[in-house]
């Protein structure tokens, strides 16, 4: 048996060709078999060729497999292809897709061992889909590094919700949250950040402004030293130091040094005003007890006036509805009374004011028979002065009114007699008639006064005229204030009465001169009006008012003698007749025009009725919820129209005038009142506009205000016509408060431009100092030399000035407004450093490669040892990095195997993308194959300093490989 197995065939997995084991893997082994398994799992784990393991990788495409090969397998390649298959898996770049489970099963594992990188992780983050595992992810990433970029850029990266929800409550700088604002997935997020950032704003704020309020109330207790009254300086502090223990649990945002200033300040400024009113606190206690005892003098004096009232009260009473008077429980009363005054806070002469009532009250005790008596005859006054009818003319006045005093008189003296004491009964029935009386007697009053006034006048009136000669119409005047000046009273027509008595001789007088005086007067009137016949005036209405004017005359002369008066006044009424005959024919003429100007007003009247009836319709058709179409500016203008055209039209009959004026006026009445009802309801809603826009002047800010007030100002010009006399007025109003508006607008953009120009300067001051450092180190740069920029101290400087640049651009970004010139000059100025530092690093990187090469050249003849190496200057020029690479490379003792070097330079050159010797177009043909399919089986990036180091740890450099270093040199030193 032993025997038989040593001649058995081998399995192709087995075979020493590693094509034929690739092919084997493919074709014959299977990951769902757990023996074939086990088989792939080691040659993934011990093959000698990479391809073959690769190979046996592919075939048994788990995400377990893979993630062990890339961090246990022993070589390098194909832990490179398993991690760029886990990378792929993690990607969503694969075929092998992972359910939700598994990933949280690998991010429990991944906790407690790590086996991805950061860089996976990220990647992995950068395609998962899942929100809990991407903030697991995040997680994770976040405790390994922790940078403001993984933050922003995940949020960037992710539109999730969930995802994004998670990163804000990580964030809590302004300057992050702003940046992640553009990048929010929908609304509520992005709300949530402008209210984290108005949260991170008012904690900002939050300090100054209660400094501000802490500054506040310092001043207002500073200020309360000059407050005289110590009243109202009590007051005062006591609101101040409440205050202040308002401030007390805010405090702690501030640091010790400011709490300590705020303290000390305090308590400063508390024990000096201590200090200040000591005397006035001593004084202010000795007027609090002052106007206690003001105060109790004032409650006394009320006490004591109510006692006495209530005992007057009670006497009254206990007289007039009581058979039993007990005198004594009064005496008593009173005398406990003037115990408690005696006693009180009252001062002697305030005191013997109530007793002197008390003593008052004492005295009527003894006084009540005779105030009983006065009782009895009060009654009776009432009784009679009841039965006496008010007065109803100016004949009765004088007779009623004397007898109502003669009743007042009488009344006074019982009044004195019962001291005050009458039943209320009987008072208020006093009272009722005097109230009756004076209202019935006041309108005869005022007309007897009235009366009393024009006899006065009319007296000084006859006077006047017979002084003038108007002697005629002095006896109708005379008639009248003789029929009527016994309806005077007595003291009126004792004032009158020498005037009365003047007249009353004068014109007894002229009575007997009436005669003689009028007969020559009427024989010159006839004459007059006789020629006026013979001679008429070319002016109608001129001659009518003559005739008029002679009829005047005539009348006031009187009565001539008695055998010519009745010739006279016929012959002077045929003349008038016959002057007024020309007139006639006038006013017949008149009367035509007046018709056609009558018919023209009817027109007109039928206009404003018909546009009347027109604005009914309109009413009507508004009230069954219509569209309304009144258009009250060509109303107005339709109604003014038609007014002009009624003031335009000629004259008509004076009582037809009238008649029509008042239709024309009803007519245009409803038209006036609905365009009066339009303009004030415009008014109103103007109105309430000048209240809103004064309102957006108390406002704080202004520009929100300003917006607001262009608003307004639309919603006027939308508004209609308010009338001649409001539009004026409250356009002026309106445009006061508009004008004051925009000026408090223009000040605060005066004071922000001020602040802002300061802020500017201040700033440019900054970045010119900045600029000035960069000059000097370029101006240093140019003077020592191009090296100097390469030095690490350079390099330091050349960050510090970055580094200023940077925070001074935060600076200027976080004062709002942002100032744009200097913003840019800053980018600038960071560009400027940035664009050195990248020039000196690339000048350093090619000086590197230079010294590297140059060091290669060196030690491929010479083979020089470790130490001999270390004290090198040409070693001691390269970086950490290759001093290590080069140590390593020195340690070997072994030659390159064959062609190995050779064919790694061919593929540093493919890679490189350079240019090899022409006779060697076949060998880097080969090459070039080889390495597209290794490409293919692995997908690895090109680096081509780790391509160098291989290439120099091939074995020890030889003189032969001088060429081979020249050829690389030109890839890596260009």
């Amino acid at each position: 048996m032993i025997f038989s197995s040593f001649f058995k065939t081998k399995a192709n997995w087995q075979h020493k060709d590693a094509t034929v084991r690739i092919t084997a893997i493919n074709d014959e082994l299977s990951a769902s078999n757990s023996e074939q398994l086990a088989i792939l799992t080691e040659l993934i784990q011990q093959d000698v060729s990479d391809l073959v393991r690769r190979a046996a990788l592919i075939k048994v495409a788990s995400f377990d497999s893979y993630l062990e090969a890339s961090h246990k397998n022993s070589q390098a390649k194909v832990k490179q292809f398993a991690g760029k298959q886990v990378h792929d898996i993690l990607a969503t770049d694969h075929k092998i897709v992972l359910s939700a489970e598994i990933k949280q099963s690998i991010l429990a594992k991944q906790a407690h061992s790590p086996l991805l990188g950061t860089a996976l992780l990220e990647a992995w983050l950068a395609h998962e889909k899942d929100s809990a595992i991407m903030i697991a992810l995040y997680q994770q990433i976040s405790a390994r590094k922790t940078s403001t970029h993984l933050l922003s850029h995940s949020f960037s990266q992710k539109q999730n919700p969930d995802f994004q929800s998670y990163l804000l409550e990580q964030v809590d700088d302004a300057k992050v949250l702003e940046k992640l604002s553009k990048k929010a997935c929908n609304e509520v997020l992005a709300q949530k950040i402008q209210d984290k950032l108005a949260a991170i704003q008012t904690a900002i704020e939050k300090p100054l402004k209660l400094a501000k309020k802490i500054q506040l109330v310092l001043a207002k207790l500073q200020a309360l030293k000059d407050v005289a009254d110590y009243g109202e300086y009590k007051k005062r502090k006591s609101v101040l130091i409440q205050q202040w223990q308002t401030f007390e649990p805010e405090l702690a945002i501030f640091n010790e040094e400011e709490l300590s200033a705020f303290n000390d300040k305090y308590q400063g400024i508390m024990s000096q005003l201590d200090k200040l009113f000591i005397a006035k606190a001593e004084n202010y206690q000795q007027q609090i007890i002052a106007d206690k005892l003001a105060h109790d003098k004032q409650q006394d004096k009320k006490d004591f006036t109510q006692q006495l009232n209530h005992i007057s009260q009670a006497i009254t009473t206990a007289v007039f509805s009581s058979d039993n008077f007990d005198e004594e429980q009064f005496k008593s009363l009173l005398g406990q009374l003037t115990t408690d005054i005696n006693a009180s806070v009252l001062n002697k002469d305030e005191q013997q004011i109530f007793i002197k009532q008390v003593n008052q009250l004492t005295k009527r005790l003894g006084e009540i028979p005779e105030i009983a008596e006065s009782v009895s005859q009060a009654t009776n006054l009432i009784s009679k002065i009841s039965q006496l009818t008010l007065p109803k003319s100016l004949n009765e006045l004088n007779t009623r009114q004397e007898t109502y005093q003669d009743w007042l008189k009488a009344w006074r003296v019982i009044e004195q007699k019962t001291a005050g004491i009458l039943p209320e009964s009987i008072v208020q029935a006093q009272k009722q008639i005097i109230s009756t009386w004076q209202g019935g007697l006041k309108p005869l009053q005022s007309q007897q006064k009235e009366l009393f006034f024009q006899h006065k006048k009319k007296l000084q009136d006859i006077k006047r005229l017979l002084s003038n000669g108007k002697y005629k119409v002095c006896f109708g005047l005379f008639k009248g204030v003789k029929e009527t000046i016994e309806q005077l009273s007595a003291q009126q027509q004792q004032q009158l009465q020498r005037d009365f008595d003047q007249v009353s001789e004068k014109m007894i007088e002229l009575s007997d001169w009436e005669h003689y005086i009028a007969t020559p007067r009427k024989q010159e009137l006839v004459i007059a009006v006789q020629a006026l016949v013979e001679t008429p005036l070319d002016n109608p209405n001129e001659q009518a008012a003559k005739v008029k004017e002679f009829r005047g005359t005539w009348n006031s002369l009187g009565h001539a003698d008695e055998d010519i008066d009745k010739q006279l006044n016929e012959q002077f009424n045929q003349l008038c007749e016959q002057a007024f005959a020309p007139c006639r024919l006038f006013y017949a003429e008149q009367d035509k025009i007046r018709a056609q100007h009558l018919e023209q007003r009817q027109k007109i009247l039928a206009q404003a009725e018909q546009l009347a009836s027109e604005l009914t319709l309109v009413a009507d058709i508004e009230n069954g919820q219509e569209t309304p179409v009144i258009d009250f500016k060509k109303l107005d203008g339709q109604l003014n129209t038609v007014q002009q055209q009624w003031n335009n039209a000629g004259e008509v009959d004076r009582n037809q005038y009238k008649k029509l004026q008042q239709q024309f006026k009803n007519a245009i009445a409803p038209i006036k009142t609905a365009i009066s009802t339009f303009h004030l309801s415009n008014s109103e809603e103007k109105q309430a506009l000048i209240v809103k826009a004064q309102q957006l002047l108390a406002g704080d800010d202004v520009f929100s205000a300003i917006e607001s007030a262009k608003q307004l100002q639309q919603q006027w010009r939308a508004i209609g016509f308010a009338g001649n006399h409001q539009e004026n007025l409250l356009w002026q109003q309106f445009r006061k408060v508009n004008d004051e508006l925009f000026a408090k607008r223009q000040a605060l953009k005066s004071e922000q431009q001020a602040a802002f120009t300061s802020q500017q300067q201040a700033f440019d001051e900054k970045v010119q100092a900045i600029e000035e450092s960069l000059s000097a180190f370029a101006g240093q740069e140019a003077e020592e030399g191009s090296n100097l920029d390469t030095t690490p101290a350079n390099n330091q400087a050349l960050k510090a000035i970055d580094q200023q640049a940077e925070t001074l651009l935060q600076e200027v970004i976080a004062n709002k407004p942002v100032i744009k010139a200097v913003a840019v000059r800053i980018e600038k100025i960071i560009k400027q450093v940035e664009q050195i530092i990248n020039t000196n690093n690339q000048v350093k990187e090619q000086q590197s490669w230079s010294n590297l090469f140059e060091l290669m050249s060196v030690q491929a003849p010479n083979n020089k040892g470790v130490e001999a190496l270390s004290a090198s200057n040409m070693f001691n020029k390269l970086s950490s990095f290759w001093q290590k690479r080069f140590q390593e490379h020195v340690k070997l003792t072994n030659q390159v195997d064959g062609s190995r070097r050779f064919d790694k330079t061919l593929e540093i050159e493919i890679l490189g993308k350079s240019d090899s010797p022409v006779e060697l177009a076949d060998q880097r043909m080969k090459v070039q194959v080889q390495l597209m399919q290794e490409q293919m089986l692995s997908g690895i990036e090109i680096d081509l300093s780790k391509l160098l180091v291989d290439w120099l740890m091939l074995g020890t450099l030889t003189e032969g490989d001088l060429p081979l270093i020249a050829r690389l040199k030109t890839i890596y030193c260009q």
